[in-house]
């Protein structure tokens, strides 16, 4: 068997380690990973190791993340007033419209709702052109048009909601029905 480091010696000369100077996969959580102490293993280490490897981390500034407990605050129908945190969060690599409204949801779910394929389908009409998937790169339109969308699906929500669909379920309950319609993700 050819020696693997005579082998591609064209690419890093007689040093392998030297092609590490053009490695770059999600570096702040590569970084922590790398790091870890062992002694602190827990559930959280380990969903972040599955979350790297997945390529599905996600590195949120510590401000974004003080100013997402303002979420918490904000009262029914007043969903408007997290316009500048909706937008810092679509603005993180990684993170598109589904996942944003999770996190708000999550958060505050008597006020914002996942917005996903399944409960949109059921809350727009047909032909209703969907939400946009995030670009690369990131533009202002994608920003603007996902933020206008999600308002206008909450507002929506909130005219469908009644104490038999209540707000803070209806995404699992318009999820579900989707489901019981039969539908798939990705059909129309």
């Amino acid at each position: 068997m050819e020696n693997i480091i005579k082998k591609y010696d064209y690419i890093w000369g007689d040093d392998p380690q030297s092609i590490l100077a053009n490695y770059s996969y999600q570096n702040e959580t590569t970084k922590k990973l790398d790091n870890l102490d062992v002694s602190d293993f827990n559930r959280e280490s380990l969903y972040e190791i599955l979350l790297w490897k997945l390529d599905r981390s996600i590195d949120i500034s510590t401000e974004l993340i003080q100013e997402l407990k303002y979420v918490t605050t904000i009262k029914e129908k007043e969903h408007f007033q997290v316009r500048g945190i909706l937008e810092k969060l679509l603005r993180v690599s990684g993170i598109g419209l589904p996942m944003a409204s999770t996190i708000l949801r999550f958060l505050n779910p008597r006020v914002f709702q996942i917005i996903d394929d399944r409960v949109f389908r059921i809350v727009f009409p047909k032909g209703r052109k969907k939400y946009p998937a995030k670009p690369f790169p990131l533009n202002d339109k994608y920003i603007e048009n996902s933020i206008e969308i999600y308002f206008e699906y909450l507002d929506i929500l909130l005219l469908l909601c009644s104490q038999k669909l209540p707000f803070y379920m209806a995404d699992r309950i318009l999820y579900q029905l989707d489901i019981a319609l039969g539908n798939r993700i990705g059909s129309k």
